[in-house]
């Protein structure tokens, strides 16, 4: 098994606002700088799993806002789809990525828990600045960590990537915003835009509860951002800043998220069906994710958890019903 990865130690009082990729890396190597077996040893079963191919891995979710009782979420990077070691698995993460599994580590009551995506890197970087819909750029916009990177080459290319998702969502957001804002309003209303684009279960104010809780970090990047003319500036108050976007520009945002909303439904679904093929106890999950958000918890048959595809419909639509995910 690989030695436990070691972690990049660069301070966050070290990074500079203005410059977006110091900001993304000053999070990226701060966001785990503490101890944790259970991480490590999950973080230690996934390399394993892969060997070589592995280039990064990163972390990101609840579990970086302080949350315990979750499962906690990673993103793995590979060279390419042959360390998957299954032609069909890689024709999936192919067709339509990530894929997504579980892993475990240690024994009950205290076994710890995680869901991976897995992708290319390539992949990673290109769905960072050129996927239409906001699956990929809008998670990485948000704060991640950089728990494993193979080299210093790898951690350019990782934080690149991130600073890229980072302009990616200002720039798609900004025009679907007033004349001035504030960062707050940005993020606030990007991600509730991203939310209504996939089967997610997160309540109105869940957006706003991000924010504050990464607050520094959201303001310093969209400074960072207004002082590159991503499409706003300023404002006369350093915490306000004056939307730019012409007419034109409102009308194509309007018209692309409207779009994001149909395409994002039927890939959530798509990507519901692959996630029963490739992840192990995967429709418990779902609707363990959407009770823990909603509030609504109804426990599935004995036939519907085996055969999800064939019989866990009716529950999800019953959940759908209720409002529990949109």
């Amino acid at each position: 098994m690989p030695a436990r990865s070691e972690f990049l130690a660069v301070p966050v009082a070290r990074t500079k606002p203005e410059n977006l990729q110091h900001l993304v890396l000053g999070q990226l190597t701060a966001a785990c700088n503490w101890p944790d077996e259970q991480r490590a040893g999950l973080l230690d079963a996934i390399r394993a799993r892969y060997g070589a191919g592995v280039c990064a891995i990163l972390i990101y979710g609840s579990y970086l806002r302080g949350q315990r009782d979750t499962m906690l979420d990673f993103y793995v990077l590979l060279d390419d789809y042959a360390a998957m070691r299954s032609h069909w698995q890689a024709m999936l993460a192919w067709v339509l990525s990530p894929n997504v599994y579980q892993v475990r580590y240690g024994e009950s009551p205290n076994e710890a828990r995680a869901k991976y995506a897995l992708m290319t890197m390539g992949r990673f970087e290109y769905a960072m600045g050129h996927d239409f819909h906001s699956y990929c750029w809008a998670r990485f916009a948000q704060p991640s960590g950089l728990l494993y990177c193979r080299d210093d080459a790898t951690r350019a290319r990782v934080v690149a990537a991130i600073s890229q998702a980072a302009a990616t969502f200002v720039r798609r957001v900004v025009p679907c915003l007033p004349g001035e804002f504030t960062a707050a309003d940005l993020v606030g209303a990007g991600l509730s835009l991203t939310y209504r684009c996939e089967l997610r279960s997160e309540p109105p104010a869940h957006a706003a509860r991000l924010f504050e809780h990464n607050s520094g970090y959201y303001q310093s990047m969209v400074a960072a951002l207004a002082a590159n003319n991503a499409g706003f500036r300023h404002g006369i108050s350093e915490n306000y800043f004056v939307n730019e976007s012409s007419r034109a520009q409102r009308q194509l945002a309007s018209m692309s998220w409207a779009l994001r909303r149909m395409q994002g439904k039927v890939l959530s679904i798509l990507r519901v069906l692959k996630a029963a093929l490739t992840f192990a106890g995967g429709f418990d999950y779902i609707l363990w994710k959407i009770g823990r958000h909603s509030q609504t918890v109804i426990e599935p048959t004995p036939r519907q958890r085996k055969y999800p595809l064939l019989f866990g419909w009716p529950l999800l639509w019953q959940l759908y019903r209720r409002g529990s995910f949109r």
